[in-house]
């Protein structure tokens, strides 16, 4: 089965965090710019539990109600949870994320391969 980021068997299984943000209009800039800097400095510490990891903002000309994204693999659902769980995240998303955010919304999900064809 082919991956959706890269070839290669230990992109096959894992767990995808998504994480969607919607940042005050007065954040853009400076604020989020250290913020996204404080996540990925977090995914670079963790980067022996992380498979992959990627974060931007959304230049989509829509009318989307989230500004930037993070989608991180996990090498399993234990990584992810040791991730999201450790003091340094927690200090991180409160410092960092929490005073510039109007919304969030955190997806997690299993990727387990079905079968071996690319459908």
């Amino acid at each position: 089965m082919l991956s959706i980021f890269r070839r290669g068997e230990e992109f096959n299984y894992g767990v995808e965090c998504v994480l969607l943000i919607s940042v005050f209009e007065a954040s853009l800039g400076h604020a989020i710019e250290d913020a996204i800097l404080a996540l990925q400095s977090l995914m670079e510490e963790f980067r022996s539990i992380i498979v992959q990891g990627t974060i931007g903002s959304n230049f989509s000309n829509g009318d989307s109600e989230y500004t930037h994204a993070a989608i991180i693999r996990f090498y399993t659902l234990q990584a992810f949870e040791m991730f999201r769980c450790s003091p340094k995240y927690k200090d991180m998303w409160k410092s960092k994320f929490q005073p510039i955010t109007k919304k969030s919304l955190l997806i997690h999900f299993n990727v387990d391969p079905v079968g071996t064809e690319l459908l």
